[in-house]
């Protein structure tokens, strides 16, 4: 399972997130500056206005209005109802009272009005030059919203099949077969990557379907003579030679059996259900045709979610394995809420047990096929459980945990 802060969508929405940030702290910053050079302006066009009424005090009031109205300024007879007085910074302040005349600042919903006082004449202004507002700091602001939510979910688009992938190679692993697929139309990485997977996978299981029907119908030609051949040696005397054909044929017939169970295993066909371990168990013995006073269980009562087939499988192997190897009987059989130990007394083995669990690995003259713990190893693996072998006191244990492995 993927932690979340390994996700590729993770890391995608922290991207996006930190880049919103950035995004808004520049656009906070790019209106405190354009507040900034706003005041800037104002202060000189307040000292245009002053310097031009000073130039023009000896002038008539027709040339006056001439020049003010070049520079971009309207005489006004009155101030509107809803201006306001803009609160100027201290260093503006300063720079308007370096001339004689007194300038004051005013902010109404068409634009800036000057008033100019000058001994007790007091003279009203419109600037005319200056737009109503800088459009520009808020057209880029949304454009790269715009574009950095686009980029967004256009990556978050081109990534979200990798969820779907994911998904579907997880069931493909716990033996769900893939029936059908759409294939993406897209033309990036991530489209051919999941297009070449699914080819690569569909020809997977072609192959596995293929090796599924020829040993189905190999085992099935099998069983056929095998039958005939047990019934007729029942119909013989008895003899030597009826006994020796009688184990071979089982011994064949068990052959068989381990060969589908290992076929089942390695088609990943897994039907996971909670089943009554003891009853699986009970199941086992009467395969393996033994009877209760060869095996002593304890605590195993309780429900257990496994394929009901090979775990019982398993268990049959290493119930057989403990009984034709033990010095002495009973067996035991002991479970727990996370354990279930078969042990038996018995001499150590002859070789490692990491050999003993491989395929046709037996001890010589056992009379074994050298499957049975190889099938039960490899059933754990599917179920995601442990076996463990422990020796001591001349006693052999096989524990499975059934805790899955993380």
């Amino acid at each position: 399972m993927i932690s979340r802060r390994h996700s590729v969508f993770f890391k995608l929405h922290a991207f996006f997130l930190l880049a919103l940030i950035v995004l808004i702290l520049l656009f906070i910053s790019a209106l405190h500056e354009q507040e900034r050079q706003k005041f800037h302006l104002l202060t000189h066009r307040s000292m245009e206005l002053s310097r031009i009424i000073d130039e023009t005090k000896t002038k008539t009031c027709m040339e006056k209005n001439h020049e003010l109205s070049e520079a971009g300024f309207k005489v006004l007879e009155a101030k509107t109802p809803r201006c306001e007085a803009l609160k100027l910074p201290l260093p503006m302040q300063s720079k308007l009272r370096s001339r004689n005349v007194q300038v004051t600042i005013y902010k109404d919903d068409i634009g800036f009005i000057y008033e100019l006082s000058e001994g007790r004449c007091t003279m009203l202004y419109r600037d005319t030059a200056e737009g109503k507002t800088y459009y520009f700091v808020w057209f880029l602001f949304f454009a790269l919203l715009g574009g950095l939510v686009s980029m967004y979910l256009l990556l978050w688009r081109n990534l979200k099949p990798l969820k779907h992938l994911y998904h579907q190679i997880q069931r493909y692993g716990e033996g769900e077969e893939m029936h059908h697929r759409t294939p993406s139309n897209g033309k990036d990485e991530i489209a051919l990557i999941s297009n070449a997977l699914y080819d690569a996978l569909e020809k997977q299981n072609k192959l596995k379907k293929s090796r599924e029907l020829f040993l189905r119908n190999i085992m099935h030609e099998l069983k056929t003579p095998i039958t005939k051949g047990k019934l007729i040696v029942e119909l013989e005397e008895p003899s030597p030679n009826r006994n020796l054909l009688a184990k071979l044929f089982s011994r064949l017939e068990h052959l068989i059996h381990q060969m589908a169970d290992i076929e089942k295993m390695h088609a990943f066909s897994l039907t996971k259900k909670p089943h009554r371990l003891d009853i699986m168990i009970q199941s086992a013995m009467d395969h393996l045709m033994i009877d209760n006073e060869t095996v002593h269980q304890s605590g195993c009562e309780q429900i257990v979610t496994v394929d009901e087939a090979l775990f019982t499988s398993a268990l049959q192997n290493l119930i057989d394995n403990a009984v034709r190897h033990a010095t002495s009987l009973p067996i035991e059989i002991a479970c727990d809420a996370e354990h279930i130990c078969i042990r038996n007394r018995g001499e150590a083995l002859k070789r490692p047990v990491e050999e003993a669990l491989q395929a046709f690995v037996t001890e010589r003259g056992d009379g074994g096929l050298g499957l049975g713990l190889y099938i039960a190893q490899s059933v754990m693996d599917l179920h995601n459980f442990t076996l463990e072998y422990r020796y001591e006191e001349e006693t052999h244990a096989f524990c499975i945990r059934l805790r899955e492995r993380k």
